[in-house]
C-alpha cells in the first residue's frame, strides 16, 4: 500500500467534510435563549465533567499527590486547597472551551432535543453514563489505533488495486 494514497484519501474526505458539514449544521436564524439555555447545560453535564476530568488525572491528581508526599499529615490541608482554589480556577479557564460546545449544540440540536438529552443526563442512567463513557472511550481508541494497520491496510491495498484498474495515476510518496 502507497502511505500517500492513503493519506490523500484522509484529506480529501476531510476537505470534504469541512465544505460540505458547515452548511447542513448551521441554522437560518440564532437559536432562541431557551435552546442556548438548554445548550449550555448540556454542555455542562456532559463536556465539563469530561474534560475537567482528563485535565485532572493529566495533571491535577500527580500534583497533588506530591504535595501530599512532601507534606505528610497535611492531606486535609492540600484536599481543602484543591477543593476551593484549583477546582473553580480551572471552571473558570474552561468557560470559553464550554461556551464553544453550547454553540455548537444549540447549533446542531432542536429545543425539543436538548432537553431530552438534558433530562436523560439527570437519570441513573445518564449519570452512570457520564462516569463510564470517558474510560470507554479512550480505550476503545487505544484499541482501535493498535487495530487499524491491520484493518486498513487491505482495504487500502484493494483500493489502490481498483484505481489501477481503472488506469488511474497514483500520487508518489
Amino acid at each position: 500500500m502507497r502511505k500517500g494514497l492513503g493519506v490523500g484519501v484522509a484529506g480529501a474526505l476531510a476537505g470534504l467534510v469541512i465544505t460540505v458539514a458547515p452548511p447542513a449544521w448551521s441554522q437560518a436564524a440564532p437559536p432562541s435563549p431557551r435552546v442556548q439555555e438548554l445548550a449550555r447545560d448540556l454542555a455542562y453535564t456532559t463536556a465539563a465533567d469530561s474534560l475537567m476530568r482528563q485535565v485532572l488525572e493529566a495533571t491535577v491528581q500527580p500534583l497533588t499527590f506530591n504535595l501530599k508526599a512532601a507534606n505528610p499529615g497535611r492531606e486535609a490541608d492540600i484536599d481543602s486547597l484543591f477543593e476551593k482554589t484549583l477546582l473553580p480556577a480551572f471552571r473558570t479557564a474552561m468557560q470559553p472551551v464550554l461556551d464553544s460546545v453550547a454553540r455548537n449544540y444549540a447549533a446542531r440540536f432542536t429545543e425539543a432535543e436538548l432537553k431530552a438529552m438534558v433530562d436523560f443526563y439527570a437519570t441513573p442512567v445518564g449519570q452512570k453514563a457520564l462516569n463510564e463513557l470517558p474510560s470507554l472511550i479512550r480505550r476503545t481508541m487505544v484499541q482501535a489505533q493498535g487495530a487499524m494497520p491491520q484493518l486498513l491496510t487491505p482495504v487500502m491495498r484493494e483500493f489502490t488495486a481498483a484505481c489501477q484498474r481503472q488506469g488511474l495515476k497514483l500520487p508518489s510518496q
